[in-house]
């Protein structure tokens, strides 16, 4: 609704300027001397100018004031109309009202400087208006002729170039470019040209010698600002349009074929053009939900909006650099054409044909030669596309487009029901944006250098989440031995475990992860499902009642009653963990980190649990086999050498990005990484969302997962998991851990021997358990041969 307010508002300034406009043309088309005015009686009341009497004193003023400058009015107020029509804020800027003044009173000016004595309309008003006879007038006792000819000039070449938008070299090439197009070619041509241009239609070229080269030609397209996305009426409107340019093509192609068969003396063929990709404006018409049960959800107001001028497609460079590829292509005896081209926000992607005898390996290995020869700071040989007979040529931009977040989260496709856990990536080559499921990944594992865009990335995918997901749905574990890229999250309520600095606290963490996993399953085996999503729909409404009698049926009982666990039949959130950086973690703790990320990623996905690892030294040591095997979902960045981006992403070519979110994405069961641009995210930006969720509730830890953090702090410093520093060692897991937790809580005193028979379990274990409720504060120290006492009244207190 407050987008469709924001777009009625813009539509409602747009009509009202201009309606402002034409009141003030017709009310100056129609002007009479004669008509009532402040300056004339004139005959009665009754006036012949087209807008009535309100229209004879407003034309009868601005004429008196400004003469024919006061027809800059009318078209200040065109201008305003058409930039409230394009979705632009009104703001002074775009309104331009003191420039617009300038441009009035410097019109006036020159008309009273080179007409100083001619009067309009029946000899009342002054060419210029009393505005521009007077400062023309001041203008020239001050610095005479022509110094003030010199001065006023020089200020319309300001207010022109401001006001186009364009520099003085542009605006010079202008008729230069008109005339030379007017000699080749007819003005009806030129016409149908500009229009076939505007709507991207295919065109093709023709060559009358066999020995003459063929050269690509970039198509014309209009100068619509990078990334465009047509609004619905548009939609409409092009959907027409389609319809009468295919028409127009049949008829294009029967000339053709009349053309062909008139020349039979010359043979014709035709060359391949470099085709541009046609850009979309991004139109923000996603409509985020604004509360789920009791939480307020994020808005996208929370978001800076991306400026209002983007880098334009610089057609000549594309066409520059084609030729150049071709040429130097052909030096080491590579034939071929560029048969498309493809800009981006960072790179251009070149699709280029080699003929027949030319093998694919020969290209690949003229990376740096071509980068040469473009002088290009980074040249990447995609390879062979599949379903093409082309070969991808990736060239970086001389100008770089920056893509925003807001731009991403707004495509319909982020907010789509079908993704669980949304994950906006960025903007391919062709500035189509990627948006995937983090859960049908489902893990991912993400490598970069400093300054390649990682940790803007990690938090961006971290914001994404916190976007659609409330507490009651998301639950995260940040882990950040750097202390600084994740803590920004540190306030937010989805929150599992307070923020992880310390290489042992998050081996515990990563533990507890372990045993929630096993918890988990031992809830989805209870209900016969084998994910989360089938298990939340049918715990999603049950009562005590469906409980006991579920218990009852899976003849869970003791001493008669139905043993109620209620952790078992309670809709799940998903847990996402986020690691950043692994390689400090691996140096430390590697046996206690990599183990459970092992366990994790093999077995965590149905129960809803995934990990996002982040790293900037992919190497050997800390990207292990055994993480690598269950972690399909990759993201590279700039890394520092092939090795590293062959252990990423198992090829080279990511030595080569550049830096600031350049990413090669390896989804899973795709063959080869797509290239892509990541979002650009502020800290600023982070912090709106951040505070919006830390202003509804504090972060509610989980209390099992505290206490064994918490045993750091007076433990002796000894191995995560092990001594007498708490957490969840190997040795101290045990699989019926839960359900004899259970039991004891509702206890008030236990002992080894107790659980032993209890259980039927060995000594060794059941003691073992009592040491680990011990480090838990589940039950009290020993006292001699007595039963210890239980120190928690229920399990839910753990």
């Amino acid at each position: 609704m407050n987008q469709f307010l924001k777009k009625f508002r813009q539509d409602v300034i747009s009509i009202g300027f201009l309606g402002l406009g034409l009141f003030l043309a017709l009310a100056l088309v129609s002007y009479n001397p004669m008509d009532p005015s402040l300056n004339s009686m004139g005959q009665g009341l009754r006036s012949t100018n087209y807008c009535g009497i309100v229209g004879s004193f407003l034309a009868d003023m601005l004429y008196q004031a400004m003469g024919l400058a006061a027809w800059v009015v009318v078209a200040c107020f065109g201008k305003i109309a058409y930039a409230s029509f394009k979705g632009e804020s009104l703001n002074l800027k775009n309104i331009r009202f003191v420039w617009a003044l300038l441009l009035i009173v410097n019109v006036a000016a020159l008309f009273s400087l080179y007409l100083p004595n001619t009067k309009i309309f029946q000899g009342q008003i002054y060419l210029g208006g009393l505005l521009g006879l007077g400062v023309s007038q001041a203008l020239m006792q001050a610095f005479n002729s022509v110094g003030v000819q010199v001065i006023l000039w020089s200020l319309m070449a300001v207010l022109v170039v401001f006001y186009s938008e364009r520099t003085l070299q542009e605006l010079a090439e202008i008729p230069q470019g008109l005339l030379a197009d007017m000699k080749k070619k007819k003005f009806t041509d030129k016409i149908a040209a500009f229009f076939s241009g505007m709507f991207v239609k295919e065109e093709k070229t023709k060559k009358s010698k066999k020995d003459e080269k063929a050269k690509a030609a970039i198509f014309p397209l209009s100068d619509k600002k990078f990334v465009e996305k047509p609004s619905e009426e548009e939609e409409e409107e092009d959907e027409e349009l389609e319809e009468l340019l295919a028409a127009a093509e049949e008829e294009d192609e029967e000339e053709t074929e009349e053309d062909e068969e008139e020349s039979d003396d010359e043979e014709e063929e035709e060359v391949p053009a470099v085709r541009l990709a046609q850009k979309r404006k991004v139109v923000m018409k996603a409509k985020p939900p604004r509360r789920i049960e009791n939480w307020d959800m994020p808005k996208l107001a929370l978001l800076e909006d991306p400026p209002a001028s983007r880098i334009k497609i610089d057609k000549a460079e594309i066409q520059r650099k084609a030729d150049s590829l071709v040429e130097k292509l052909k030096n080491f005896s590579i034939e071929g054409s560029i048969q498309d081209a493809k800009p981006g926000p960072l790179v251009t992607m070149y699709e280029f044909k080699p003929n027949a005898d030319v093998k694919i390996s020969k290209i690949s290995e003229l990376e740096d030669d071509l980068s040469l020869a473009l002088s290009s700071e980074s040249v990447r040989v995609v390879g062979h596309i599949p379903g093409t007979d082309v070969v991808g040529i990736e060239t970086a931009n001389l100008k770089r487009e920056t893509v925003y977040y807001k731009d991403l989260i707004a495509e319909d496709q982020f907010w789509s029901e079908d993704l669980a856990l949304p994950m906006a990536v960025g903007r391919a080559v062709d500035g189509e944006p990627k948006v995937v499921d983090l859960r049908k990944m489902p893990h991912l594992l993400i490598a970069g250098t400093t300054g390649s865009g990682k940790s803007v990335f990690v938090g961006s995918i971290i914001t994404g989440l916190l976007f659609r997901h409330s507490p009651k749905t998301l639950r995260l574990v940040l882990i950040d031995p750097k202390m600084v890229d994740l803590a920004p999250f540190s306030t937010v309520p989805h929150l599992v475990l307070p923020h992880v600095t310390e290489p042992k606290k998050a081996a515990t963490a990563l533990k507890w992860a372990v045993r929630e996993m096993e918890k988990r399953y031992k809830s989805l085996s209870k209900f016969g499902v084998g994910k989360i999503e089938a298990f939340n729909e049918k715990t999603g409404n049950l009562s005590k009642a469906d409980v006991e009698e579920h218990e009852k049926i899976n003849q869970e009982l003791e001493e008669g009653k139905a043993k109620l666990d209620q952790y078992y039949y309670q809709p799940l959130p998903y847990i996402v963990i986020v690691v950043d950086e692994l390689a400090d973690l691996m140096i430390v703790e590697k046996q206690n980190i990599e183990e459970p990320i092992q366990r994790l990623t093999q077995k965590a996905r149905a129960c809803g649990i995934h990990l996002i690892l982040a790293t900037q030294s992919p190497r050997k040591d800390v990207v292990t086999g055994l993480i690598k095997t269950n972690i399909p979902g990759r993201v590279a960045l700039k890394v520092a050498s092939k090795m590293d981006s062959r252990i990423i992403i198992d090829d080279s070519g990511a030595e080569r990005l550049l830096p600031n979110g350049d990413m090669l994405f390896q989804a899973p069961g795709v063959g080869k990484p797509t290239r892509h641009h990541g979002p650009y995210l502020s800290d600023g930006e982070i912090g709106n969302v951040v505070k919006h969720w830390a202003s509804q509730a504090e972060p509610e830890y989980d209390p099992l997962a505290m206490k064994a953090l918490d045993g750091f702090a007076g433990g002796d410093g000894g191995e995560a998991g092990g001594g007498d520093g708490g957490g969840f060692g190997e040795e101290e897991y045990d699989e019926r851990y839960d359900e004899i937790l259970s039991w004891a809580s509702e206890q008030k005193e236990i002992s080894a021997s107790l659980i032993q028979r209890k259980f039927r379990l060995g000594y060794p274990r059941a003691a073992r358990m009592i040491e680990i409720f011990e480090k838990e504060g589940v039950v009290g120290p020993a006292n001699g041969s007595k039963p210890r006492q239980v120190l928690v009244s229920s399990y839910r207190e753990q």
